[in-house]
């Protein structure tokens, strides 16, 4: 497993360099009894055909690892700017997403911490890479991680957060050589709450007069 992050940059290289790929690892934790890990990538068909590849090639070739044996995979199709993309999403099982973070609440505030082994995933490989990746961080190239938090966020040890979304440019952590080990905050305000359950009374409301509605037309 640790040469999986040097042969993942060397095999997607050629494509990133195009800056017509998008590579985005999403950590939503909105519902927190309930998170979701998962990994998408898509590339424009034109760039794929140039290299004379397909995306069922690229996808033998990453869930080949035992790493995402287990994870689910699903075809993506997008069309951005009049260019068509292809690609992949990868759900990962529930025990990975548990392995790698721990969520803590205590009253309206919680507390993520994300930590990835280097075991799982060693980014140490890629030091002899730096003058690559600066290039492609500098490119149209989009490599990033972003993780959805219940509530607004108020802290983190990396990355851009703006409401309840944190954004972390991947390129800046292999360049850096970041340790993989993230502490996101946020808190959820009284006035969220208040919205929230305002939403839920309307919405039962609204069931209620249904049932009503459809009651009276049977009687009728």
């Amino acid at each position: 497993m640790h040469k999986f992050t040097k042969i993942l940059i060397l095999f997607f290289l050629p494509f990133f360099l195009t800056g017509c790929v998008e590579c985005t690892l999403l950590l939503d934790y909105s519902k927190t009894t309930s998170p979701k890990l998962e990994t998408e990538f898509c590339i424009e068909e034109d760039t794929l055909k140039k290299y004379n590849m397909n995306i069922k090639e690229i996808k033998k070739q990453i869930t080949s690892y035992d790493l995402f044996k287990q994870w689910e995979i699903h075809d993506l199709n997008k069309t951005q700017k009049n260019q068509k993309y292809v690609g992949f999403q990868l759900i990962a099982p529930s025990s990975f997403t548990k392995e790698i973070t721990t969520l803590k609440k205590k009253k309206n505030q919680y507390d993520l911490t994300i930590s990835i082994d280097p075991s799982l995933l060693d980014i140490s490989e890629l030091n002899h890479y730096k003058s690559t990746l600066k290039l492609l961080d500098s490119s149209d190239a989009l490599c990033q991680m972003k993780v959805i938090m219940p509530g607004t966020i108020t802290y983190s040890n990396y990355g851009k957060y703006l409401n309840n979304t944190l954004t972390i440019n991947l390129f800046d952590v292999f360049i850096n050589q970041v340790d993989l080990s993230f502490h996101v905050i946020s808190k959820k305000n009284h006035q969220q709450l208040y919205l929230y359950f305002i939403t839920l009374f309307l919405l039962g409301c609204l069931i209620i007069y249904l049932i009503l509605f459809k009651i009276r037309q049977k009687k009728s």
